[in-house]
């Protein structure tokens, strides 16, 4: 509840209705409620801002080279990552960092030879069971690559060592695991399985692994350098950088995909079909507010320095953007893209730019491509980002680069971008159009298994404090505060917060607080 001199009043809207949602077992009700009170007028909207959080230093004591590495907010509000190099044994690090700056080095690498894993180029996953879960690109006894688990306190298990081609299981994992609505998790290897050319795999917490999709570099496509992204269907979405019908004399250029819980794989675009298409897509896609899923190809399109490109569920494909248009245009994105609570497309690219050193972008759902930051625009930037940036609960987006900083070995850095002009209009496509702009709204999605997924969107102003609470009922005295759905000292504008429950509940109401 809006504490402080200003007016009050209780928005109702639709949230005082019943939401009914089909699930694949049966019909459950959630029912919501959100109550906002006041309305605080809205101030001067912030500057543009870019800041280094960290340099990374290497040695004992530190990482080095974030390469393709999301970060990861935890429920702890602290980011977490990974870097390739760095700690006693050069072979990688797990690190936490706070948005202040200061980092703490949970975990380093032993090395296969003992028995640990090597380079782990992705980021994490935070599971249900409030561990964390990642690969290694390399280590293990066999050389191969693992997955391991690792508590907040940093203690690390790890759950599979993959074993090579005569077992036919995966090689040489590049992409970060996410878990499925299913419960269990999910992640590709480049290379390995059945033909050679990379897997798609599942995983429960206790690592149990089995190989659903093996890639054959054919038509289906080969080589998944990305993660994979779990669709409003229940169906995972990827790419695969190699393979396809087009350009075969180069091992193909790469293809999109759906794959289901089960390992049925639908081919959704064929790179290269064209001379102005996309080709060899890094980065992984994901699922937008309007339905439809974007990413970018490292090279292709008009210019042949990659594309960012929209594709519908049908898998009709549009480029939104061609790379290398100009001398000072970014070149070759490696990593796909996150969209903001503002509805933009922010991204990276790893070479390009007016300094030669990379790119971070903005482009809207449906075009309109806006440069945010040259790297190594001063001493200590950033130098050849690899991934996408990721946005915090405080609705700043967060970042690392693989190159840079004062040692060379990558930094962490903030991007704070002002809120719309008016930011109490709420721009999530998704909005029910009968709901007025500046009241929440809330989108109810089934998942696959046991979990749902309800977006609560909202509009917020710059430095508000912002905390959803739960209750199973209206007549309950107490509130519990949900640790996922809380936003300290917000940029203000469109915001959404997701709140996973179990099919097991069959309603909840939510309400926020918000303190100036």
């Amino acid at each position: 509840m809006r504490k402080g001199r200003f007016n009050t009043r209780t928005v109702w809207g639709h949230f005082n209705a019943w939401i009914c949602m089909t699930c694949p077992f049966h019909l459950w009700h959630l029912c919501v409620l959100l109550a906002a009170l006041g309305v605080m007028p809205a101030g001067r909207a912030p500057a543009q801002s870019f800041n280094i959080l960290h340099q990374f230093a290497g040695g004992t004591n530190d990482g080095a080279q974030p390469i393709w590495m999301h970060l990861l907010q935890g429920t702890d509000g602290n980011f977490y990552g990974t870097t390739e190099y760095g700690g006693a044994s050069n072979c990688g690090t797990v690190f936490r960092i706070n948005s202040a700056g200061t980092v703490s080095v949970l975990y380093q690498f032993k090395s296969g030879f003992a028995n640990d894993g090597e380079f782990p180029d992705a980021g994490l996953v935070q599971a249900s069971d409030g561990n964390f879960y990642g690969t290694t690109y390399e280590g293990g006894t066999n050389f191969y690559g693992t997955v391991f688990r690792i508590t907040p306190a940093g203690v690390l298990t790890n759950l599979h060592i993959f074993q090579g081609p005569l077992t036919y299981d995966g090689r040489w994992p590049f992409s970060p695991l996410i878990q499925g609505s299913d419960g269990l998790l999910y992640g590709t290897t480049s290379a390995g399985g059945q033909k050679g050319y990379g897997t798609v795999f599942q995983m429960d917490l206790s690592g149990n692994l089995a190989v659903i999709y093996s890639f054959s570099n054919s038509a289906d496509g080969g080589s998944p350098y990305a993660g994979l992204f779990e669709g409003s269907d229940g169906n995972f979405y990827g790419t695969a950088e190699t393979g396809g019908t087009n350009g075969v004399e180069y091992n193909g250029y790469g293809t999109a995909f759906r794959v289901t819980p089960a390992g049925v794989l639908t081919v959704l675009h064929e790179f290269g079909a064209t001379p102005s298409d996309g080709e060899n897509p890094m980065g992984g896609i994901i699922q937008g507010y309007t339905g439809n899923y974007y990413g970018t190809t490292y090279n292709g399109g008009s210019n042949s320095y990659g594309t960012v490109f929209m594709i519908t569920p049908a898998g009709v494909l549009t480029n939104l953007y061609n790379f290398g248009g100009t001398a000072a245009d970014g070149l070759n994105p490696e990593a796909g893209v996150l969209q903001g609570s503002d509805s933009y497309l922010y991204g990276t690219t790893y070479l390009g730019g007016t300094n030669g050193a990379g790119s971070l972008f903005k482009i809207g759902p449906e075009g309109g491509l806006v440069y945010v930051h040259a790297f190594d625009a001063f001493i200590g930037d950033g130098v050849r980002p690899e991934a996408a940036p990721v946005q915090g609960y405080d609705g700043n987006y967060y970042g690392v680069t693989y190159m840079g900083g004062t040692n060379y070995l990558g930094v962490v850095y903030q991007l704070t971008v002002p809120p719309p002009q008016n930011p109490n209009q709420n721009q999530n496509p998704n909005q029910n159009p009968n709901q007025p702009p500046n009241e929440p709204s809330i989108t109810a999605v089934p998942g696959s298994g046991s979990t749902n997924h309800v977006a609560i969107s909202f509009a917020s102003i710059a430095g508000e404090n912002i905390q959803i609470q739960s209750a199973a009922s209206l007549s309950e005295l107490v509130w519990s505060n949900l640790p996922a759905c809380a936003v300290s000292n917000s940029i203000g504008g469109p915001l959404t917060l997701t709140d996973i429950v179990t099919s097991a509940i069959s309603r909840r109401f939510y309400r926020l607080e918000i303190t100036p």
